[in-house]
């Protein structure tokens, strides 16, 4: 093994329960309450039926997420990962790589329950899981090399896994390099018109990581120098452009404390646009409603990762699919001008065509500011300027939006946002029990309570 792959699965191994801050403990909690939400509310999506009825054919001891099937702890790992991930509503993190850790909630659910471990081991889990994974978001882009960010999450994943299977520090080891070396994931996947497997990446390397932490524990070896090695992770998928420094805390043994730096999603659409949405939310409460024929142009100024990411390519100044139309920045800006809001309803097929919605696309201009490049990814800026043919002018800029670690959202507005997305399929009293449940996550001896209350 290499320096780092040591380092990472000594740390994995040793942290404990007792280690992790209460700020930590407590964040984890938020972040199960607001995957949970998220999956849910993805339950009746396609690709989610797609892989829930191939899941069936596999039977097992872990539970598909708003039902009472169980199959195999790989299986339920790809679709509950999948459930979470779909929406493009869980969490993010913007660094040299972005990243969705919450994604990591996907084996940690499946494996826990498969484990019949508690609530602590989850929590403890996912800290490390967010920590390393996090660290290696500072550490290199993948993207610039044509990778996927889900490769640093398979990292994650494969760490959640294997804590939670109890591996020690050499199967944990091994199972990380199984893990690196055979699934990476190409950048392709979020390119030009985008797919079902847009959303399905993230979990096909959770599945993945799951067996290889089985794998790894039955005394299965991984190649060497996974990392390090001439024809390794750091070589292949990041051509050698790799800061290590970002890790030292992890070789110090530091706490975790990373999750705190992540950013929760109070609007459904890439993290690179919330402030976007923000903005044009705020214009148009002041500006009343506006139609497409009252406006004389909409203009984005934006940093250039986001003008990369969510507005380059020109799929995404004409999308036709709910996976383009969260990751148009002209597109979501434009039907948060119209609706004063963007939610889940406005993704469906008729509303991404939405023809108001599309008459104001055409009028928007996006501009990399240089100004606003300097901020990121310390901030998420972006100006949207709205000019009405009457000669008035409507100007936001945010920096930060909401669920931002500099502008977090508040327990009070975690619960409502779970409420929002489980309202038509939990009762009331699912609703109450899931959170109560959530906030005691610490206190359960299995987490298969929590699974049963979330049944739709």
């Amino acid at each position: 093994m290499d320096s780092i792959t040591s380092a990472i699965s000594h740390y994995a191994v040793g942290i404990r329960y007792d280690d992790l801050p209460e700020r930590v403990v407590h964040e984890a909690k938020r972040r199960l309450l607001d995957s949970l939400g998220v999956a849910l509310a993805s339950y009746s999506a396609e690709p989610v039926k797609v892989a829930r009825s191939a899941a069936l054919g596999f039977p097992g001891k872990a539970s598909l997420l708003g039902t009472a099937d169980q199959v195999s702890v790989e299986w339920a790992t790809f679709v509950n990962a999948l459930m979470i991930r779909y929406l493009d509503f869980n969490d993010t993190y913007l660094s040299k790589e972005p990243l969705h850790p919450s994604d990591m909630y996907g084996p940690a659910i499946s494996v826990a329950e498969q484990e019949k471990v508690g609530g602590k081991d989850l929590i403890t889990s996912v800290a490390i899981g967010y920590e390393v994974a996090v660290r290696m978001c500072d550490a290199g882009s993948l993207r610039l090399h044509g990778w996927d960010h889900v490769n640093y999450t398979g990292i994650g994943h494969v760490l959640v896994a294997g804590k939670l299977m109890g591996l020690n520090e050499e199967q944990m080891g091994h199972a990380l390099s199984i893990q690196v070396i055979s699934h990476a994931s190409m950048r392709q996947t979020r390119v030009g018109e985008l797919s079902h497997w847009k959303a399905a990446t993230t979990a096909n390397q959770a599945r993945n990581a799951v067996f290889s932490a089985i794998v790894a524990r039955s005394g299965m070896t991984g190649p060497d120098k996974p990392f390090e090695g001439e024809m390794g992770f750091i070589r292949q998928l990041l051509a050698g452009e790799f800061d290590p420094s970002p890790l030292k805390d992890i070789i110090n043994m530091s706490k975790p404390s990373r999750i705190l730096d992540t950013y929760i999603k109070p609007y459904p659409v890439e993290y690179h646009a919330q402030s976007a949405v923000e903005a044009a939310v705020e214009i148009r409460r002041e500006a009343g409603p506006i139609e497409p024929d009252q406006v004389e142009y909409i203009k984005i100024e934006t940093f250039k990762a986001g003008y990369d990411i969510i507005a380059k390519d020109p799929e995404k100044w004409d999308p036709k699919t709910k996976e383009t139309a969260d990751h148009s920045l002209m597109w979501a800006t434009a039907t948060a001008l119209l609706k004063g809001d963007l939610w889940l309803g406005d993704y469906e097929a008729s509303e991404i065509r939405n023809p108001k919605v599309l008459a104001l696309l055409r009028k928007t201009k996006v501009s990399v500011e240089p100004e606003l490049d300097k901020l990121y990814p310390r901030a998420i800026p972006n100006k949207v300027i709205v000019k009405l043919i009457n000669g008035k002018e409507f100007e936001r800029r945010i920096d930060h939006p909401r669920g931002h670690p500099m502008n977090p959202m508040t327990d009070e507005e975690v619960e409502a946002k779970f409420r929002k997305l489980t309202k038509s399929l939990l009762t009331e009293k699912q609703q109450a029990e899931v959170i109560g449940l959530a906030w005691k996550l610490d206190e359960l001896a299995t987490i298969s309570k929590i699974i049963k209350a979330a049944t739709i």
